[in-house]
């Protein structure tokens, strides 16, 4: 953005948050405290969905500490990229412990934590961090120091209250609407069942009958039951990885497998091809409206299939799929292939044989399939009903669809503009983010802190750790006269795990006084693909 809003002020994260405070907790041993492993962290709702406590004992080494109101934001792939964040609240005793995989975000008091949250829930913002991650495959994280140096446009804190609670509203409406979208597909699949059910009980059809007309045998008048191999021609298809004599002709056709045929539709995106005689390709070319047929794989697969309509040229099928035939004037293929991917599925998962690893049906059981038969007319006026009925609710899962990933768009473009300042009108009465931002930072430095003795304070430290202490990050790189790892000069300056905020602060200080008097030169150490590692600094030469 080339011009801020009214109010606004750009800052850096650390401006306004501490990242990975040091831990401090005044509780006994015993007192229990909030623990969250990275499962706990919604990366849905970036809500801490499953706490648990744990007395302070179990938990104070070894874990990352964090207090109420703070944000927790996973560093480590792939839980950072899946947005596992959130912010702290409802501690036990106003205390957390969670995986040291968590960074902590803890606000200095001109930003509020859930306007931070947000900002860095943003699919940019974690799209960004991915760029810099750092470690071995699948151990890579997001390094502090760029979370601390990352850019923030920073309104009044009035207006982040209003910005937060607009986003609230918007992001609800959307969940609501997208729990109600996530009910649509298996609304459309229960519908297309009726529908089937309607068809094979001739209840689809019965205006033309005028009544159901209902018979004994519980079938519409003029309707019959027949097995499948009655009125069809049921052949099995080719062995794949069949021994052949050298002494064979062999011709190169395609074939179709198991997983080209799919429940009411084919998968051709993949067809193999296989060598066969003339006499075995004449034998299995498939036909336009033969009935294709699984006859094995798992289970709940037998007797899934759909029709063939010519979609690739002198194309055969192997021998875990049957093709039947079916005979003039008996019933339409689609009729055929509907009626086993509905009421067949428990025929098929009945009759079918299980070994360990696959189960199959013979081809006696699929020539035993008993189907309900209809005059050969109203047979194809069912399918047409079917089609027609079944092309709309494809249009309807279509729109489904189209909307599913509107609304995905929408929540990105609503954070995007909530952090432009584009949501919200602003309001000239609020104080302005840069007023608020002075007098927290000088809150912040006036903050009454322990006092320690210098005994106290140097107490058990090496005489490494005591001269390093000393040594200001001048001295450290004039001593390097080389490129340094940023890492390398904070612990040479004596910054650490356990290194205090005033520590931390006094560095980052030096930086920027060396920066600012142009002493300073900074560079990226990227990997092979161009990402970035780590930053490296040294004095530049006079």
């Amino acid at each position: 953005m080339s011009k801020l809003p009214q109010g606004w002020v750009s800052v850096n994260i650390a401006d306004v948050a501490e990242v990975n405070p040091r831990k401090s907790v005044d509780l006994s041993p015993d007192e229990f405290v909030t623990f969250v492993p990275m499962a706990a962290v919604s990366e849905i709702t970036g809500a801490i969905a499953t706490p648990m406590r744990r007395p302070l004992r179990q938990v104070n080494k070894g874990f990352t500490q964090f207090a109420e109101n703070d944000v927790i934001f996973a560093k480590i792939t792939p839980s950072m990229e899946n947005g596992k964040a959130a912010v702290a609240a409802n501690l036990t005793n106003g205390i957390g412990f969670g995986s040291t995989e968590f960074h902590v975000f803890r606000s200095k008091g001109a930003v509020l934590p859930k306007f931070l949250w947000y900002f860095i829930r943003q699919q940019s913002f974690r799209d960004n961090a991915r760029k810099v991650m750092s470690g071995a495959v699948g151990q890579q994280r997001v390094p502090a120091d760029y979370l601390r140096s990352h850019p923030l446009l920073l309104p009044p804190i009035q207006e982040q209250e209003r910005i937060v609670a607009k986003i609230d509203n918007l992001i609800s409406r959307s969940a609501r609407a997208r729990s109600e979208l996530k009910k649509i597909p298996s609304l459309l699949a229960a519908y297309k069942s009726a529908v089937l059910e309607l068809a094979f009980s001739g209840k689809l059809t019965a205006n033309l009958r005028g009544s159901n007309s209902d018979t004994t045998s519980g079938l519409p008048e003029g309707w019959t039951i027949q097995r499948l191999g009655d009125i069809s021609e049921i052949q099995s298809g080719i062995q794949v990885g069949k021994r052949r004599s050298g002494q064979e002709e062999l011709v190169e056709v395609s074939y179709l497998r198991v997983a080209n045929v799919q429940r009411g539709w084919l998968n051709l995106d993949e067809i193999k091809t296989i060598f066969v005689t003339p006499e075995e390709k004449a034998r299995l070319l498939l036909a336009q409206g033969d009935v294709l047929m699984n006859e094995g794989g798992d289970r709940d697969k037998l007797g899934r299939g759909w029709v063939w309509n010519g979609e690739v040229d002198e194309c055969i099928h192997q021998n875990h799929v049957f093709r039947i035939r079916m005979k003039p004037a008996t019933l339409p293929p689609e009729f055929v292939s509907h009626f086993s991917n509905e009421r067949g599925q428990q025929y098929f998962f009945d009759e079918g044989t299980q070994t360990t690893n696959l189960a199959s049906i013979s081809k006696r059981k699929v020539a035993a399939l008993p189907l309900p038969v209809p005059p050969f007319e109203e047979a194809v006026e069912i399918v047409r009903r079917i089609e027609r009925t079944f092309m709309w609710l494809d249009r309807v899962a279509a729109s489904h669809g189209g909307a599913s990933q509107l609304l995905e768009k929408l929540d990105t473009a609503l954070l995007s503009k909530a952090f432009e300042g584009q949501l919200i009108p602003q309001n000239a009465g609020d104080e302005p983010a840069s007023a608020l931002l002075e007098r927290v930072k000088a809150e912040f430095v006036a903050q009454p802190r322990k006092i320690q003795s210098r005994k106290q304070i140097y107490q058990g430290q090496t005489r490494e750790k005591l001269m390093a202490i000393e040594r200001t990050l001048e001295q450290v790189l004039t001593e390097a006269k080389n490129w340094l790892p940023a890492q390398d000069v904070f612990q040479r300056c004596g910054i650490g795990d356990g290194a205090s905020t005033e520590e931390i602060e006094r560095l980052y200080s030096e930086l920027r006084d060396l920066d600012l008097a142009g002493k300073l030169e900074t560079e990226a150490v990227n990997d092979d693909q161009g990402r970035k590692i780590y930053d490296r600094i040294r004095l530049k030469a006079v």
